[in-house]
């Protein structure tokens, strides 16, 4: 992808819910990794709560470190709502009824059959003088894009304001945002993104070690999950982003995602539906979570038969027939038994895939034989069958999420042919 070297870049979140921890920033989280996408880290974000003072302060705070800011909530019709007239009156910036905006709306106020439209939800409506409104089909509040100008304290920025909940801030930001930071660039930069998958991400790093030193002006960025390390390359030299990409594909080989998947669970649905294969599953400590990134991905119901959350040993023996003798002498956390919730679960189900798991994620439950962390994954793809025993570290949460990625990322190379 090609694209061009933006200004440096700051977040302003407003919100007294996210200072208090009662909502989760997740705006934050989806902007960086879209503009990461881009080769663009933002030089800083900051949380600021709901009052005019602490909004105007925390903007001229990130304007005198970044170029372009973004801001996030407060632009809604309630009495807390205040970035839109507290930014505005600080830059000299009247407000102004924006008849498109307004007629939006009240034209999904009606849509939405609630009845007469409150006089104050139209306070939405009203944008500083001058600006470009970005217009929000995702709900009500409008967002907005302003150009300081030469005379103003700090001339030369350029602040868009978005709407808080993340249902409208991130189609807003995918469609209308990104398409102005683009055009706000000036020397061009050249990215590419892989995601690799089932290697940690210091071993990532050090394999690419030879790759950064042999590839001039290369600049190279992390960002570790669960299932895959997001590996960035960027660069101000075309040749050299060519260059970098073909090492990594020969470094990773085995490892890389194809470019069309975001997911190790979407290159699972698109392998098995290119082969005509169907996927069953029998989950126990992961509690649904597996099937839950399978069911995540468009046109799984072509590939995906279904599941047992089998998490008492009831269900294990009673509806996928692990023997009793089996959960008393090794115990449901034990590799015969998720062989025969495997086992169990196919011939259930009439798939040739399958993926099972049984395991202690803590944090009680463990004991010195069986700790926390010790899970057990069985795959089957057609007659290839393993189980494989693991020994995760970190929270539930945490356990939970690198049991699914094993168990997506084995099968997933089971169907490539890999070992």
């Amino acid at each position: 992808m090609e694209y061009a070297c933006i200004m440096k870049i700051g977040v302003l979140c407003i919100g007294d819910e996210l200072l208090k921890g009662a909502v989760i920033n997740t705006n934050l989280a989806y902007m960086g990794q879209k503009l990461l996408e881009l080769g663009i880290i933002p030089e800083l974000s900051l949380e600021v709560p709901d009052r005019p003072e602490e909004v105007v302060r925390g903007l001229d705070y990130v304007m005198s470190r970044a170029d372009f800011i973004i801001t996030s909530g407060g632009l809604g019709p309630t009495a807390d709502d205040l970035t839109k007239p507290s930014i505005a009156e600080h830059l000299g910036y009247p407000l102004e009824l924006c008849e498109e905006a307004a007629e939006a709306i009240k034209a999904r106020w009606m849509n939405l059959k609630r009845g007469t439209l409150p006089f104050h939800f139209l306070n939405q409506a009203y944008v500083p003088k001058g600006c470009e409104v970005l217009m929000n089909g995702f709900g009500t509040a409008p967002g907005i894009y302003i150009a300081t100008k030469e005379h103003d304290r700090f001339p030369g920025r350029k602040i868009v304001m978005l709407p808080g909940p993340p249902s409208e801030l991130h189609p807003m930001f995918d469609n209308q945002v990104l398409p102005i930071i683009i055009r706000n660039m000036d020397v061009k930069i050249y990215s590419k993104l892989f995601h690799v998958s089932g290697v940690p991400e210091s071993k990532v790093e050090e394999a690419m070690q030879p790759v950064i030193e042999s590839t001039p002006e290369l600049s190279v960025a992390y960002c570790a999950a669960p299932e895959f390390v997001k590996l960035f390359l960027s660069s101000h030299c075309e040749e050299s982003v060519k260059s970098a990409s073909v090492k990594v594909r020969e470094v990773f080989a085995d490892s890389l995602l194809s470019d069309d998947s975001r997911t190790v669970a979407e290159e699972v649905v698109h392998l098995l539906g290119r082969g005509g294969h169907k996927l069953a599953m029998a989950e126990s400590c992961t509690g649904g979570l597996i099937s839950s990134l399978i069911t995540d991905v468009p046109g799984a119901s072509g590939v995906y038969l279904g599941s047992v959350i089998s998490y008492a040993n009831e269900v294990k023996a009673g509806t996928l027939g692990v023997k009793e003798e089996t959960l008393r002498q090794y115990g449901a956390v034990s590799g015969q038994c998720a062989a025969e919730m495997l086992n169990g679960v196919c011939e259930k189900l009439g798939s040739d895939c399958g993926i099972s798991v049984t395991g202690v994620a803590g944090p009680s439950g463990g004991t010195l034989e069986k700790p926390v962390g010790l899970v057990y994954i069985g795959v089957r793809y057609l007659e290839r069958i393993q189980i494989i025993e693991n020994h995760f570290r970190g929270s539930r949460e945490q356990i939970r999420a690198r049991t699914a990625a094993v168990a997506l990322n084995t099968l997933r190379r089971f169907i490539l042919g890999l070992r």
